[in-house]
Order: C-alpha cells, then sequence, then structure tokens
C-alpha cells in the first residue's frame, strides 16, 4: 500500500522536474560534449605522438567552446575557439615543425614519468573540484532572463518604422514624424522592442566588445605585436640552429 500511495507522489515530482528543472536537450549536448571532452583530454597525455596530442587538444579546446555556448556565453565560446584553436595551437604546430620534434611514436615519452604526471593531475583535479564546490555550493543559475533593452525616445518618420512596430502601436501611415514614449515601448513584445529606433540590446557580448575595442584597445593590439614578435624569434631561432 505505501508504494502504490508514493506511485503518484513519484510520478508528480519526475514530471515536475522533467518540466522545470531538467532540460533534455541541452543535458544530454552536455553529456556528449563532456565525454568528448574527457575522452580527447586522457589521449592528449597518453599518446607517445606530439602531433596527435596536439590535435587531441585541438577536440579539448572546441569541446569547451561548445559548452561555454551551451552555457550562453557564446563570446566566450567564440573567443576560445578564435584565440587558443586558431592562434595558441598554431603556435603549438610551429614549434613541433621548428623544432623537428619527433612527428611518431616516442618510446622515451613512455617512462616513469607518467606516474608522477598521473599523481599531479589527480592532485590538482581534487583542489580545483574543491573550490569549486566550495565557492558555487549555494550558487543558483538561471538562463531564462532576456537580456535587457535600453530605449532612448527618438523622433522618426511613420514610414522608417518596421511594420509590426506599426501595427503593435496602432500608428496611421499619414501620421508623420511620430515620438514612441518609454511607456508604448515598455507595453511592446521584446521582439518588436528590438526593431523600434532607439532601443539597444545591451547584454554581455556588447559589454566586452566595448571594453576591448574600446577602453583596451592598445593593449590588445599590443599583445597581437608581442605573439608575432614571439613567432618571429621562434623561427630566427630554429634557423641559426
Amino acid at each position: 500500500m505505501t508504494a502504490l500511495a508514493a506511485t503518484p507522489l513519484l510520478a508528480q515530482a519526475a514530471d515536475t522536474l522533467t518540466r522545470s528543472e531538467f532540460d533534455l536537450p541541452e543535458n544530454i549536448a552536455f553529456a556528449v560534449i563532456a565525454g568528448l571532452m574527457l575522452f580527447s583530454a586522457l589521449k592528449m597525455v597518453t599518446t607517445g605522438n606530439v602531433v596527435h596530442a596536439a590535435l587531441y587538444l585541438v577536440i579539448v579546446l572546441a569541446a569547451s567552446a561548445a559548452i561555454f555556448v551551451l552555457l550562453g556565453s557564446d563570446f566566450v565560446g567564440a573567443t576560445q575557439i578564435l584565440v587558443y584553436i586558431g592562434a595558441i595551437i598554431v603556435l603549438f604546430l610551429f614549434g613541433i615543425m621548428l623544432t623537428k620534434a619527433q612527428l611518431g611514436d616516442d618510446e622515451s615519452v613512455d617512462s616513469e614519468k607518467r606516474t608522477m604526471g598521473a599523481l599531479v593531475g589527480v592532485l590538482l583535479m581534487v583542489v580545483m573540484a574543491f573550490a569549486l564546490v566550495d565557492t558555487f555550493e549555494n550558487t543558483e543559475i538561471t538562463f531564462s532572463e532576456p537580456e535587457p533593452i535600453v530605449y532612448v525616445p527618438t523622433e522618426v518618420q511613420v514610414d522608417d518604422l518596421p511594420t509590426p512596430v506599426v501595427e503593435a502601436l496602432q500608428l496611421s501611415t499619414d501620421a508623420g514624424a511620430v515620438t514612441i514614449s518609454q511607456a508604448d515601448f515598455d507595453g511592446l513584445d521584446p521582439e518588436v522592442q528590438r526593431r523600434v529606433p532607439g532601443a539597444e540590446v545591451f547584454g554581455n557580448n556588447k559589454q566586452i566588445a566595448d571594453a576591448i575595442f574600446g577602453q583596451y584597445i592598445i593593449p590588445f593590439e599590443a599583445i597581437s605585436v608581442l605573439l608575432l614578435a614571439a613567432l618571429i624569434g621562434a623561427v630566427v631561432v630554429a634557423r641559426k640552429e
């Protein structure tokens, strides 16, 4: 009887979890990407071919970029691909080629040093896991909040307004110039708000882009020159040898 009485409660709890807290497609995608990342990371540190190790690292970095996209940080995901896969990995491959590293399996890699490396890796994993749990144990993450839209009332011609905006505000095409008030703007659907002149989506991507290409443009370009100088230096050193 107890089991029969508990069955409706369990079904209700499972239905609530499925509808509100458990997003099946995203969790499946996360599981697949995380499994691929773990497999590639293990192959990266266990393979005896240094070129294969660099290619496995590409898969690890691409998977981490995909996880950033799943979390809604598309700018960080794109940066991960552009900077790490598009630049750092290329430098690794240049270093492998310029230093004339062995392209096949290197028997010297398969030695007792793997045990020490495994112990250090496990220790780092434990420390990082403890730090993350201790820091974010009670943190709640929400993904449903839309990006805020800032609106500055602007006088515009009705003929210049998109059709959805005109229909939503029930404006007459003969009205000429109009100024949409803040109250009327707030009453619009978010998708329609984005098309109103003077409206600006104020999100994470815009803040980062404004900071990089505005306030920090000189350090950003200086880092680019520094990476180029490092690449040229590597070529010069390799040619002397």
